[in-house]
């Protein structure tokens, strides 16, 4: 099983926590899961793919943990319902054409995907996600980044509207001291609403945090 720091405690981390109450059964949390774990899962119908929910989707979406999870310095954090996936956190490298592919692997990682389904949702499960992940050290000498994109939003299935739910994105990652970052990449300039959300791990290399920053803004010859 791929993690991304071996440490003491990732043994305990493996194991389901207490479960937590919902309407529709105790919940229940597990980190650093390998594909085998979430193989054995059934996805909920409120799960999502591209703001896109259907049982389709929800499957293709299951399916895509399972190869994250595969990955080398990946990680997958679930909360599960009765052997139903209600929630997920992701962890990966950078994508091969990312602009951060560069940078040290291992040293900088990007939070893929956060999401609840749409019958559980304002139970704070995605908090408590966010708080199993950054209650370790795991990521303190690691830059994480988010790429907040409005067409991955559920809208649909909000009453916040864009302004509301971008105002959500920033209050959750925020308290995880993830902060806004200016840069120029192209998904993140082609709507005024996304957001690169990025979290500076307290003990991330200076010359890391340089190099980071030095990729930001990549103007063209032209220009």
């Amino acid at each position: 099983m791929q993690g991304l720091i071996q440490h003491p405690n990732m043994n305990q981390s493996d194991q389901p926590s207490q479960a937590r109450p919902s309407p529709q059964g105790p919940v229940e949390f597990r980190d650093h899961c390998p594909p085998e774990f979430l193989r054995e899962l059934l996805p909920d119908p409120g799960i999502g793919a591209f703001s896109r929910y259907a049982p389709q989707a929800a499957a293709r979406q299951l399916a895509a943990l399972v190869k994250v999870a595969a990955l080398p310095r990946s990680r997958v954090l679930v909360a599960h319902c009765g052997g139903r996936l209600v929630a997920y956190l992701t962890f990966h490298p950078p994508e091969a054409d990312s602009r951060w592919a560069s940078l040290p692997p291992g040293q900088i990682l990007e939070l893929g995907g956060i999401e609840v389904a749409r019958g559980l949702r304002g139970l704070g499960l995605a908090s408590q996600l966010m708080r199993r992940a950054f209650s370790s050290p795991d990521f303190d000498a690691t830059i994480v980044y988010a790429e907040a994109l409005t067409w991955c939003w559920d809208l649909e299935g909000s009453i916040l509207g864009m302004a509301g739910y971008r105002h959500m994105m920033l209050r959750l990652f925020g308290a995880h001291g993830f902060e806004p970052s200016i840069t120029d990449e192209p998904n993140i300039r082609y709507d005024r609403g996304n957001l690169l959300l990025v979290r500076l791990g307290p003990r991330a290399p200076a010359a890391l945090v340089a190099q980071f920053q030095a990729t930001l803004i990549q103007k063209d010859d032209e220009s």
